[in-house]
């Protein structure tokens, strides 16, 4: 998506959720989080919110990816627990998302969220956030749909449906994942690299992505699929860049980036993964190149 259309959509967002800030205290009720113990696992149920409550496994983005429309071009994970110089740099680098990029500045909800995804399918983006959960109030004025309730944010177009994750993002964004999670319409089947992963932050671009005019450069590349992962090790990180069907002026630019870099280099079929060590004074500018060969 090119840096105008990035911004309208995060002008948008900054106004919603500032607007968010003032309504919070009427919407969250009791202004805490809910008390469990350090072993109890979280329930969605403590949201305190009638009818249905998204209850899906959110451990990386292969498990996010089940969330998303058939039509997701791009999307990424993170993990923001796992480094602050990682999450740092993917909030410098990446399409901005609400959960990332205003995890300090604005109390979304009670507790922190811990994890982020954010995806693009068509014209619409969505998100979801990996908080603890807190007992939501003002039911009143939800939108019903599928038996989930759209809870908007104060006078924005911005909606959050309630669960493990929390959904978030624009009512007909939101209608469309709900649709997938609900069973009545199919998930994206676009992805085949991400889906064995652990790593703490977890981009991939699918193969909608060229198709899609959202995704102007220098965001994509010359293949038919990517997967970037990167993780904290040893004082450093850990990255693996793999690229499906890698061609043209992107493979040079992956070769040169690799040797230049001192990573390693591999074909495997189809498949060319790059790995190696990244400094932490290099991960932003590293992580961009790689997200965009």
């Amino acid at each position: 998506m090119n840096q105008k259309s990035w911004a309208i959509i995060f002008a948008v967002f900054i106004a919603g959720i500032m607007i968010f800030s003032t309504f919070a205290g009427f919407v969250m009720r009791g202004g805490g989080p809910v008390e469990t113990a350090a072993n109890e696992a979280w329930n969605p149920s403590d949201f305190g919110v009638s009818g249905r409550l998204i209850n899906w496994d959110f451990e990386s983005l292969g498990d996010a990816l089940g969330m998303y429309p058939e039509n997701l071009a791009f999307a990424y994970w993170i993990d923001m627990t796992a480094s602050e110089d990682l999450t740092e740099a993917a909030a410098s680098v990446l399409p901005p998302a609400v959960g990332l990029t205003l995890r300090y500045q604005v109390n979304l909800y009670p507790s922190p969220i811990d994890r982020v995804s954010w995806g693009l399918y068509g014209d619409e983006v969505a998100e979801f956030h990996w908080t603890k959960p807190a007992e939501v109030g003002a039911h009143g004025l939800a939108v019903l749909y599928r038996g989930y309730q759209i809870i908007p944010l104060g006078t924005t177009d911005l909606y959050s449906v309630m669960g493990m994750p929390v959904l978030f993002g624009s009512e007909p964004s939101v209608k469309t994942v709900l649709d997938v999670i609900a069973g009545e319409a199919p998930t994206t089947e676009k992805f085949v690299l991400p889906y064995d992963e652990i790593d703490a932050l977890q981009i991939s671009f699918g193969k909608d992505a060229a198709a899609n005019p959202n995704l102007a450069p220098p965001l994509g590349g010359e293949y038919t699929e990517s997967y970037l992962g990167i993780s904290p090790v040893d004082g450093g990180y850990m990255l693996t860049a793999k690229y499906l069907s890698l061609h043209g002026a992107s493979e040079r630019r992956v070769g040169n980036v690799a040797e230049s870099g001192g990573l390693s280099i591999r074909s495997d079929g189809d498949i060319v993964t790059v790995s190696g060590a990244v400094e932490p004074e290099n991960l932003a500018e590293t992580l961009g190149a790689f997200i965009a060969p």
